[in-house]
């Protein structure tokens, strides 16, 4: 990835049924995980919220992923407009209580964003 682009973090945060992450995480890693690197998604970090929490317990897997700027932004987010991706997503909503996508940048990249017109508002 260039370093004069400025990167868009996208953070995607799925809630999961008691009992599921072990299914999630194999579906995601042989199914979701390739395609979304072909789509130019790097994948940065993969946490799993509570530590610890009862096997009868919800848990919340977080996919921090990195975007190559505004580019690389809009790219990802024509080629995720496909069945694919919405059949993959709907097969997870057997295990998910909840899904939530949010986009982020570094503090120092505010201003290059804005002058683009890309800040939400």
């Amino acid at each position: 990835m260039s370093e004069s682009i400025d990167p868009i973090f996208l953070i995607d945060e799925v809630d999961l049924r008691p009992d599921s992450i072990e299914s999630f995480m194999v579906a995601f890693r042989a199914r979701y995980l390739p395609g979304a690197r072909e789509r130019g998604m790097e994948l940065v970090h993969t946490l799993v919220t509570p530590p610890e929490s009862p096997s009868d317990g919800e848990v919340t897997v977080l996919l921090f992923w990195r975007l190559a700027g505004v580019g690389g932004f809009w790219g990802m987010r024509s080629a995720n407009a496909s069945r694919e991706i919405a059949a993959w997503w709907d097969e997870c909503d057997a295990l998910c209580v909840r899904r939530k996508r949010r986009y982020a940048v570094d503090p120092e990249s505010l201003e290059k964003f804005r002058a683009a017109g890309r800040a939400h508002e």
